[in-house]
């Protein structure tokens, strides 16, 4: 019997229709940093694929992969490790800093531990106490919604005047758990916010009534609807349409103050807006149409959370604001 020879492998490239359907096999393809191939023709009814929450392809693409479906295959290729040569003194440091972020929860503990010391110091350490405790439910929020996706995510690490993060060690399967994901943090914040507003109402403690307001500004901040702001991740499917209004937003929140009519400029005004442009120049390369197509139902969904929380955080701000509360 003659053997059949193979089809050669051919390079993958984005306006290959072959390509939207990777896309649809799994979204997460269009974040990865390596090179794809492919061999064979489309299957018939290859249109028919749509993508679920859960993905279709169990793998994590950290070694060279081969998917196959209907006659097609697809081959992935991961970047090239290349490990540069480092001197003794800077092998030791690398190793140490190693170490010490092996300990996750010792640098979570530190990260508190340095907030609150400068907060404490610039503030008062009762003020500096609920301000920590409100950006760290906040971040709880994010932790229970990556949890609840299944994304694997680092534990929140704290930056004093900056709030804190956590890195996604991939991707969302779709717009619609980057909205989930995003707008959880906000919800429980905003949740703090108001408990720490209800304490100053039944306390007639200052403290509480400032770390209210504070928190209720950090959310009307941290919702403007711009990339990398959560804001941005609770409507991402809206696209570049929504940047627009989110940095004239995102503008007005970091120089204006309504309540004294104050205009300012800090460093740390500086920062945010160097992290926004440069989150802004790469968002458009990590997305596609699929990535982006979802129903009706979550656009209407999230959208309507995501006004709703920024409605309340302007008018707890503008009810602490005011002293109409106190």
């Amino acid at each position: 019997m003659p053997m059949v020879p193979q089809e050669e492998w051919q390079p993958l490239e984005p306006e290959d229709p072959r390509w939207e359907f990777l896309m649809r096999l799994d979204p997460r393809c269009t974040a990865l940093p390596g090179t794809w191939e492919v061999r064979g023709d489309l299957p018939a009814d290859w249109e028919s694929y749509s993508t679920t929450a859960e993905g279709h392809i169990d793998t994590d693409f950290e070694s060279p992969t081969i998917l196959r479906a209907n006659g097609i295959d697809f081959r992935y290729r991961p970047p090239a490790r290349v490990i540069p040569r480092r001197s003794g003194i800077r092998r030791w440091w690398t190793a140490a800093v190693g170490v010490v972020l092996k300990f996750k929860a010792l640098l979570v503990f530190g990260s508190v531990l340095l907030n609150l010391l400068v907060y404490g110091l610039a503030f008062g350490w009762a003020f500096a106490a609920g301000l920590v405790a409100v950006i760290a439910i906040h971040e709880s929020g994010h932790v229970v919604a990556n949890r609840r996706k299944g994304i694997p995510a680092s534990l929140p690490v704290f930056i004093p005047f900056l709030g804190a993060f956590i890195g996604l060690r991939q991707m969302p399967q779709n717009a619609a758990d980057e909205a989930f994901i995003g707008i959880m943090g906000p919800l429980f914040g905003l949740g703090a916010s108001v408990l720490a507003l209800i304490l100053g109402v039944v306390t007639k403690q200052a403290a509480f009534f400032a770390i209210a307001e504070v928190g209720f500004l950090m959310h009307v901040f941290n919702l403007m609807p711009v990339i990398p702001l959560d804001g941005g991740r609770s409507v991402a499917f809206w696209g570049w349409k929504a940047w627009i209004p989110g940095i004239l937003g995102m503008l007005l929140v970091l120089f204006y103050n309504p309540l004294t009519h104050q205009f300012t400029l800090d460093p740390v005004t500086a920062i945010i807006l160097i992290i926004v442009v440069v989150s802004l120049l790469r968002e458009p390369r990590r997305r596609s149409p699929v990535y982006n197509d979802i129903s009706i139902r979550d656009r209407v969904v999230f959208g309507s959370i995501w006004a709703f929380a920024l409605l309340a955080s302007m008018a707890g701000y503008w009810l602490v604001g005011t002293r109409l509360v106190m």
